[in-house]
């Protein structure tokens, strides 16, 4: 119990020091215009808070599990993104800006959500409720926002030192990945035999709501890079947080099932993230240049400022109304 409660300390510490880092790595100006944009706030949460726990519901639908595992995926598939999802941003250069921002956003509107998506999905469906462990939900709010303000301050008042605060942030990231690998790895439960549908089941949300959230935000003409932060957003989850709530609910016969529920989720995270960030990237849909050497990209802040935005939007603004006068 003082082991994993020590792990659970280090890896809140190190939630806010990856979040802190990434939020202090963008331009605070441009942060604060994310938050009021309301069309890619909407459509992360929409496909955060809808879209995600549906694929969830659907996976259930066509590779049926034993109940301890079908209402982990459901409690994982409604939880809140996860701040490494800032990472992923950071990595492949899409819209960070707006990551932290939705990142934030979904941990306070998970608070009304979260409850909601897991009556709807499991109290109807498999008839038994699951309680809810606010302490900790409201832990994750509380991690969330003291590091978005701490970051914004860094950005603002050290504007030369954010390439120092991404690195930070982004070693925070690593070793957040090495405590959670110390965290799943003393569970004894046989992850790998389970049947072939277990993995299905619980790799098709990763996947198609990836998929799905990308196809949206293009439809509701989001920038590129931005669609791409809401696809990475949506996927992404907080399955600490996730597994936290799941347990509480489970009885001691259940939690070997149900504890590996979330850690081979988060391993098709590690899978399916990155070779989507690969290809965003080498396609033109992010900040980075596809013909720069990937290592520099990796390791280089191509995120605009929130001067370079404004000029964007202005030329933009002047282009269309000399198209609209050549047309008169």
């Amino acid at each position: 119990m003082g082991v994993a409660f020590g792990l659970g300390l280090l890896s809140d510490a190190l939630l806010f020091l990856l979040i802190c880092g990434m939020a202090g790595s963008c331009d605070a100006r441009l942060l604060m215009q994310k938050f009021k944009q309301f069309k890619g706030i909407l459509a992360g949460l929409i496909c955060q808070f809808v879209l995600l726990p549906a694929m969830g519901f659907l996976s259930l639908s066509l590779f049926p599990q034993v109940p301890s595992v079908a209402v982990t995926l459901l409690v994982v598939t409604t939880s809140p993104g996860g701040g490494f999802s800032g990472w992923w941003c950071f990595l492949c250069n899409a819209d960070l800006a707006l990551s932290v921002a939705m990142t934030t956003a979904s941990t306070l509107v998970s608070v009304f959500a979260l409850p909601l998506n897991l009556y709807l999905y499991i109290n109807l469906t498999y008839g038994r409720a699951v309680e809810i462990d606010y302490m900790q939900l409201l832990l994750a709010v509380v991690i969330v926002i003291a590091a978005v303000i701490c970051g914004s301050c860094l950005s603002i008042y050290f504007p030369s030192q954010r390439q120092r605060i991404s690195l930070a942030g982004q070693v925070a990231g690593v070793a957040m990945m090495a405590v959670g690998a110390m965290a799943n790895g003393s569970s004894h439960d046989p992850l790998w035999d389970n049947p072939m549908s277990w993995f299905v089941a619980i790799t098709l949300p990763v996947a198609g709501g990836l998929t799905i959230a990308m196809i949206a935000a293009k439809l509701v003409r989001l920038p590129s890079p931005e669609a791409v932060a809401v696809a990475i957003e949506c996927c992404y989850q907080n399955t600490g947080l996730a597994l936290t709530i799941a347990l509480s609910a489970m009885s001691t016969a259940d939690i070997g099932e149900a504890s590996g529920v979330p850690l081979f989720y988060g391993i098709i995270e590690i899978l399916v993230i990155p070779l989507f960030a690969l290809t965003a990237w080498r396609v033109g849909w992010t900040y980075a240049s596809p013909t720069e050497n990937i290592c520099v990209v990796l390791v280089g802040n191509y995120q605009p400022s929130a001067v370079e935005v404004a000029a964007e939007a202005t030329e933009g603004s002047s282009n269309k109304k000399e198209q609209r006068s050549t047309m008169i």
